[in-house]
């Protein structure tokens, strides 16, 4: 009789007899994937390693095949590797065409080319003048894109 009368309390207190179902975790956030990626540069003539090292890395990233977009946006004092005038400059003009030549889009503001006193027409075989860098940047990251500095 004893079982039977513990049977019966359980069953007449029912959140004794089973234990509640514990709700599932919420899942996990997972971030979409980068639609590509954006090269910040900033960097003047004074590093002239730094300098060039964007554009061979952009161009090692391209070669790469895992990103679908990768965009180097030229701005402030970097805006002098576009000027012929600028020797210093030389060596990662070079690697910019490389770069380009391998896919990479380059991309060069127009404010900073104001600032400089650097005509836009010199900038056509080096890539595209949009109007301001930071727009550029600021709408490529909304599409997704993630940002290295240099």
């Amino acid at each position: 009789m004893v079982p039977f009368a513990l049977l019966a309390w359980f069953v007449s207190n029912p959140g004794l007899a089973a234990p509640k179902s514990v709700p599932a975790p919420p899942p996990a956030v997972v971030p979409a994937p980068a639609a590509g990626l954006v090269i910040a540069l900033t960097t003047g003539t004074d590093d002239a390693s730094m300098y060039a090292s964007a554009f061979r890395h952009a161009r090692i990233a391209k070669q790469a095949g895992l990103l679908p977009e990768l965009t180097v946006v030229v701005y402030g004092r970097a805006i002098l590797v576009v000027d012929p005038a600028v020797k210093a400059a030389a060596e990662a003009r070079k690697e910019l065409v490389a770069a380009k030549e391998a896919g990479v889009r380059i991309v060069v503001c127009a404010n900073s080319l104001e600032k400089y006193g650097i005509d836009p027409a010199v900038v056509v075989p080096y890539g595209e003048v949009v109007p301001s860098a930071i727009e550029e940047i600021t709408r490529l990251v909304a599409r997704g894109h993630e940002v290295m500095n240099y």
